[in-house]
């Protein structure tokens, strides 16, 4: 399956962006809501099933696909869009 993201929530808040990491992905058809909260653990599993996570770029509306990495900080396994993400 494929599944968009159109939100996330990183944690600590208190933390640089540098090291936040994302612990929740909302997925669904349109920005404005989510259908379904994942947690990272899930989106884990789930790509490991081969389900694809991907975000849209809102001002170009090209796909950046999200995988998973680990942490180069503190070596948790993490999820992040690839390089060639839009901003």
């Amino acid at each position: 399956m494929r599944y968009r993201v159109v939100c996330d929530n990183q944690v600590p808040v208190d933390q640089p962006k540098t090291h936040a990491h994302i612990v929740e992905v909302g997925t669904g058809t349109t920005p404005q809501h989510y259908d379904r909260l994942w947690s990272v653990a899930e989106v884990i599993a789930a790509n490991g099933r081969g389900d694809v996570f991907y975000a849209l770029s809102a001002s170009t509306g090209e796909a950046a696909r999200v995988i998973v990495v680990r942490c180069s900080v503190c070596g948790q396994q993490i999820v992040r869009s690839s390089a060639d993400a839009i901003h």
